[in-house]
């Protein structure tokens, strides 16, 4: 292909192959020519109650696995012709990269060159466990968290801080503490066992309030809620499928 077209398309070492300029173009290119065959097929498929193809997602691994897991299997059961490729990552995913049809996605949107729909609300909470309150004292209002270990997610430091919300106003507050990590799982674990106070979406701390391992604080200062977002290509046409799944979950979680 590079003799054809007369230009390098990879950069070759011993260790690695990756795409030159000229490649990322052509690649670029030839990704859209496929896309806009696919849009063809799903435009005369558009008409048909049966929704076939492959289907990828991607979602944040906490998430996809406590809500998303035990839901799918109705979705696939209505689309039996559907093959669904789920993938579960804590960080942000590259829709064009790794071919993505729509990502599930908690919080603030960044890039403009997506279009998200909103499915759900997300509600925050601090939470810590009764044995930590018992030995630490009952709080009554947020500046007092300065004073206890807080875990939080995915700070890049011991230095970091937490949202909350006092008379209809979202406010922040710096705090410390001893652990930070990517995977709210961990944070409800290490806060089960008495190592500090932490802000957990709903879906993670639920069970734990419920089989009373974390106790809700401070409840009348809890952040405004983080959205739950499903976001594809900025594309003129969305495949059935992309909207098959969106409407699903609207109808699933709202």
């Amino acid at each position: 292909m590079e003799g054809t077209l007369g230009v390098r398309l990879l950069n070759r070492t011993t260790r690695k192959i990756d795409l030159t300029e000229s490649g990322k173009q052509f690649y670029s290119d030839i990704i859209n020519i496929f896309q806009s065959l696919e849009e063809a097929e799903e435009r005369i498929q558009q008409g048909s109650k049966t929704i076939k193809g492959t289907l990828r997602i991607a979602a944040g691994l906490s998430w996809g696995t406590i809500c998303l897991s035990p839901i799918l299997p109705d979705f696939m059961k209505k689309h039996p012709e559907l093959d669904v490729q789920l993938h579960l990552d804590d960080k942000t995913t590259d829709l064009v990269a790794e071919s993505i049809d729509v990502a599930l996605r908690i919080g603030d949107l960044q890039d403009s060159s997506l279009v998200a729909t909103r499915i759900a609300d997300v509600p925050l909470h601090f939470c810590a466990s009764p044995g930590y309150i018992a030995k630490h004292g009952e709080l009554k209002k947020p500046e007092e968290l300065i004073h206890h270990n807080c875990l939080r997610y995915n700070a890049p430091s011991t230095r970091f801080g937490f949202m909350f919300c006092r008379d209809g106003i979202q406010q922040h507050i710096d705090v410390s503490g001893t652990l930070s990590t990517n995977n709210g799982e961990v944070i409800r674990d290490a806060a089960i066992n008495d190592i500090g106070i932490t802000l957990l979406p709903n879906f993670v701390y639920q069970n734990a309030i419920e089989e009373g391992s974390l106790k809700i604080i401070l409840p009348e200062f809890a952040p405004k809620p983080l959205g739950l977002y499903a976001v594809k290509l900025s594309r003129r046409f969305t495949p059935a499928k992309v909207n098959a799944i969106i409407d699903y979950l609207k109808e699933r979680l709202t």
